[in-house]
């Protein structure tokens, strides 16, 4: 199991939702060379080098630090020694059978985190999994994805507060935008049966019990009492901080980023974003001066 999408819209809390039930394990860690940029994909596909690939498994996604921030990586999950072996067998093995030996490699750093837990299978949490959803079920058929998605002013304002992200919010809306377009380029190729789409504010406030049993529905599981536990005390909009963007700016720049978050969204809706008419529908867009929020109302109105 997958969970991906954008910054800061839920992604870690779905997964480790999943994980409280009896057959994942969920993986605390965000892997990322399987999605990435030069990761096993573009390896696959010619746009990286083994010696690049095997440079970044050995650098920042072995052990990353960013300011602020707790060390990352797969130095986490699994030793130095077997990590050695199993690059090594990979180098051997890829040329032979490049998706067996991709395969392989995933399997021999995150299975033994499952059987370490007593659990059957895992679930891993990569920001670009959507993205790269169709090179993962290439690769495990049997794999189900999650993309989780929120509002763009919300993700703003919460990615704004981590060391990592932009120092404002106009940069942080931009860097939301851009990552969803990507991430629509990968869940527009997925198979309806292989994909679940889920807004976070469903999940944690507007139809809980609706969005809980569409998850368990789509994993094939039962609920359990760890998972509903968790559920209930933590996928709350407590927790997820929802209308931060409407406490954590004033007015003024409030209103700012309401206009720049209709003109995105007009934009994402006129590309064929998938979730963006959801979103449109659901902001809570007045006409501006420059008049974003009747151009999206119109051309959402032709759309329909």
């Amino acid at each position: 199991m997958f969970v991906g999408g954008t910054s800061r819209s839920g992604t870690h809390a779905m997964a480790r939702l999943v994980g409280e039930h009896s057959r994942f394990r969920y993986i605390y860690r965000e892997v990322r060379f399987h999605a990435d940029q030069g990761s096993l994909p573009d390896l696959l596909a010619g746009d990286t080098t083994m010696d690049e690939f095997l440079a970044q498994m050995r650098g920042h996604w072995w052990k990353r630090e960013r300011p602020g921030d707790r060390v990352g990586g797969l130095h986490g999950i699994i030793d130095e020694a077997p990590f050695e072996r199993l690059l090594a067998e990979f180098e051997r093995s890829f040329e032979d059978d490049p998706k067996d030996a991709c395969r392989r490699l995933i399997r021999g750093i995150l299975d033994p985190v499952a059987e370490r837990a007593g659990k059957p299978s895992w679930i891993e949490q990569s920001t670009r999994n959507v993205a790269r959803g169709p090179v993962l079920l290439d690769l495990f058929p049997a794999m189900k994805l999650i993309h989780t998605y929120r509002d763009g002013r919300e993700v703003a304002c919460s990615v704004v507060n981590r060391p990592w992200g932009p120092n404002d919010v106009p940069k942080a809306l931009k860097r939301w935008e851009r990552q969803l377009r990507v991430i629509d380029s990968g869940a527009s190729r997925m198979p309806a049966d292989k994909l679940m789409v889920v807004n976070l504010e469903d999940m944690v406030r507007l139809d809980r019990e609706g969005s809980y049993r569409r998850l368990l529905d789509f994993l094939e599981i039962e609920d359990e009492p760890g998972m509903r536990e968790y559920f209930d005390s933590k996928m709350t909009a407590d927790r997820a901080n929802l209308d931060r963007w409407r406490t954590d700016i004033d007015e003024a720049e409030q209103e700012k980023l309401t206009h720049d978050y209709g003109k995105a969204l007009a934009r994402l809706v006129g590309d064929g974003i998938a979730v963006a008419p959801e979103l449109a529908r659901r902001a809570d867009l007045e006409p501006t001066a420059g008049g974003t929020g009747s151009r999206l109302r119109r051309r959402l109105g032709r759309l329909r």
